[in-house]
């Protein structure tokens, strides 16, 4: 602690140490600076006053100015002195305390003021939300907005791409962006500093457009393993996923509700990427999804319960499965781009491959998943476009679902098949 001559290029030389600390104007009574280890600096008032010391945070620097800062100090000190001559008797000049906003509650008010009354899909939105946070950002919870600046963002951002990846990192960044914007939306007015995180496509990676599927030649690998693996969630998704074109969440997510498997329907309420409709999405269910479908557990109103709702993840296992098969730079998302295209392969129509995957009509979204050149017509689309896979991978949906069978058997101590 000691005194120094504030100027911007004062406060600027200020280095940043393993513990905060604070440095006092020497022009101007009671007016400091906090130092954080971060590199944040914040501007402070702090006067003994009746025998106790009375702090008031001002802002941060450089949002606020050393002139700026000086003329509140001056302020405070001049009403600090009217009200001792008045025996400290009317309206206290400090400002009631109030709580520091920190990340972590600007989340919560994010959650509770926009995405549950705006969300199409609240509860999903709000667990997407939730996730993420304490995914990425967990260690800011509890970090006042004034500490995080720009060079922090720039760092966790790097950080995130090499540890997760460049599309989770420009991701993560993006959501931040969301959060401060929404402290510093005049409606709710919770803080009055600059957004660390506006503009962010100057640092953000570059992102190619995603063309990746199962190849003709990864395909046997991809079932040999797939026969193999014990995980009896991630067998049904995954497969479901490969037959269904549907999103991961979306699967996921399945209720049996949802699902009219006699006449081989499933209906997906408020669908991803059918903004502009209020329809609900039809999948039909080809012979090998209901197969799947009619040979699982009903144990909650999830086809794939969790310890909360509905199962959340398949990472993990997914990861191990992948990393069995040595198959390189596959994620989950391109299984319905595999079955996309395959529709494309066997014949099926633009307007065909739109239905299927729940485009709205015209999508751009329909152009980048479909790589393939195909005719204009075709008979039971979807269903030649699951023979086609299960063909290029050298298996047949009996097959899969004789080995998922004999698992179970083995799993529950039966005799095997």
């Amino acid at each position: 602690m000691g005194k120094t001559n504030f100027s911007k290029k004062a406060i600027e030389k200020f280095a940043p140490r393993e513990s905060r600390y604070n440095v006092f104007d020497s022009q101007t009574t009671g007016l400091g600076v906090t130092v954080y280890p971060s590199g944040a600096k914040t501007f402070f008032h702090l006067r003994k006053v009746q025998g106790w010391p009375e702090r008031t945070t001002l802002g941060p620097f450089p949002d606020w100015t050393v002139e700026a800062a000086r003329g509140k100090a001056s302020l405070l000190n001049a009403n600090i002195s009217k009200w001792k001559a008045n025996n400290y008797e009317g309206k206290s000049p400090f400002e009631p305390r109030e709580k520091v906003k920190t990340l972590g509650f600007i989340l919560d008010d994010y959650i509770e003021k926009h995405l549950r009354d705006n969300a199409k899909n609240p509860d999903a939105a709000i667990r997407r939300a939730q996730w993420q946070f304490d995914r990425y950002l967990a260690p800011w919870r509890n970090r006042p907005l004034s500490s995080i600046q720009r060079k922090d963002v720039r760092e966790k951002h790097a950080e995130i791409g090499a540890r997760y990846g460049h599309v989770i990192a420009n991701r993560v960044v993006t959501f931040l962006r969301t959060l401060f914007n929404h402290a510093l939306d005049p409606d709710v007015a919770l803080w009055e500093g600059a957004n660390p995180a506006r503009d962010p496509k100057k640092f953000l990676f570059h992102e190619e457009s995603r063309e990746r599927t199962i190849q003709k030649s990864e395909a046997p690998k991809f079932f040999e393993e797939f026969e193999k693996e014990p995980h009896s969630d991630l067998r049904d998704v995954v497969l479901l996923l490969l037959f269904t074109a549907a999103r991961r969440g979306t699967v996921l997510a399945m209720r049996w509700d949802e699902l009219d498997l006699e006449r081989g329907l499933w209906f997906i309420s408020n669908p991803k990427g059918m903004k502009k409709s209020k329809k609900v999405h039809t999948v039909p269910l080809v012979a090998e999804s209901i197969a799947i479908l009619k040979a699982r557990l009903r144990t909650s109103e999830w086809v794939f319960p969790g310890r909360k709702g509905h199962l959340s993840t398949i990472d993990k296992p997914w990861r191990a499965f992948i990393a069995r098969t040595g198959i390189k730079n596959i994620r989950i998302h391109d299984l319905r781009r595999t079955h996309a295209t395959r529709l494309g392969d066997t014949g099926a129509s633009t307007e065909i491959i739109q239905k299927a995957l729940g485009h709205e009509e015209a999508s751009a979204a329909t152009k980048i998943y479909d790589r393939s050149d195909r005719r204009d017509y075709v008979r039971d689309a979807m269903a030649a476009a699951v023979d086609d896979i299960l063909r290029q991978g050298k298996t047949s949906g009996r097959k899969l679902l004789a080995a998922a069978s004999r698992r179970v058997q083995d799993e529950n101590g039966q005799q095997t098949v």
